[in-house]
């Protein structure tokens, strides 16, 4: 067994107040969240038997694994992660179709003034559209090898201001990317990906140390665009069927408030970045 899956039982009964699951809390307690004993209790097995579980040295049953995902309370993705470490999930096919079918970019350029882009499964960029371009400072102005929403958010110090505002941390993205790796790990640039986020950017490294899996499909996003200032967007996240794991991002704005005037102020600043000269 990896240490991942050891790792990843630490970090769940980590989240759990003792008190919420019939358990004292209080003084004398050494560890955040639940004790190995108290998790073994839950889970009707061996203290014995989570330490060699959390230390890798022992491949749990399905029962076991029930058990577990019942004691630390996980929910239906948290459950999947769980089952795929322990080697129960079957690897998915995530070679991504690098090509883009056309009438998803006709779907793009469709949805304007509405920022939209679709990534592959590992959150490269593989087409956009011009609002897009422009809420994000310019996606065709970096490299094509650094055109990933992963490394640009947590490494690109224009799009980090951009991003990272007071509400949003990068959880979820780090997240998304974190349940995509466990289940396929037989991609070398990937890895090579992952390798460098943790070194070279501390956010990410420690958001990856918490082992978060949740999958949002939907949310709210602040910006803080250097051109049109505060905006706050929806975003929804649309999985392309039969595409090999790609995804079209759209941000949108409810009519008459200030994120659909800047939306239209973006629509209008990309039109004019494109015209000649």
């Amino acid at each position: 067994m990896s240490d991942e899956l050891g790792e990843f039982l630490k970090s769940r009964r980590a989240r759990i107040k003792p008190e919420d699951v019939g358990f004292r809390s209080g003084r004398g307690r050494r560890v955040e969240g639940l004790r190995r004993e108290e998790v073994a209790a839950l889970a009707s097995v061996s203290v014995d038997y989570i330490k060699r579980l959390e230390a890798g040295r022992i491949r749990p049953s399905d029962a076991v694994l029930d058990s577990l995902a019942r004691a630390l309370q996980l929910d239906a993705v948290e459950r999947t992660h769980l089952l795929t470490l322990a080697g129960r999930a079957a690897a998915q096919d995530v070679d991504p179709l690098k090509d883009v079918r056309p009438g998803l970019v006709r779907l793009l350029a469709a949805v304007e003034p509405l920022p939209g882009f679709i990534v592959g499964p590992w959150l490269d960029l593989l087409a956009w559209n011009p609002t897009a371009s422009a809420l994000f400072c310019g996606f065709e102005r970096r490299p094509p090898e650094e055109r990933n929403m992963a490394r640009l958010i947590f490494l690109d110090p224009e799009i980090r201001k951009l991003f990272c505002t007071d509400d949003w941390n990068g959880a979820g993205l780090v997240a998304a990317l974190r349940l995509r790796y466990e289940r396929n790990r037989h991609d070398a640039r990937v890895d090579a990906l992952i390798s460098e986020l943790i070194e070279r950017s501390r956010p990410f490294r420690r958001l990856w140390e918490e082992h978060g899996v949740v999958k949002r499909m939907s949310g709210r996003k602040t910006f803080n665009h250097p051109e049109v200032g505060v905006i706050e967007l929806d975003w929804d996240r649309l999985t392309v069927p039969g595409a090999g794991g790609q995804v079209l991002m759209v941000y949108s704005a409810e009519p008459g408030t200030p994120g659909a005037t800047a939306l239209t102020l973006l629509a209008t600043l990309a039109a004019t970045a494109a015209q000649p000269g």
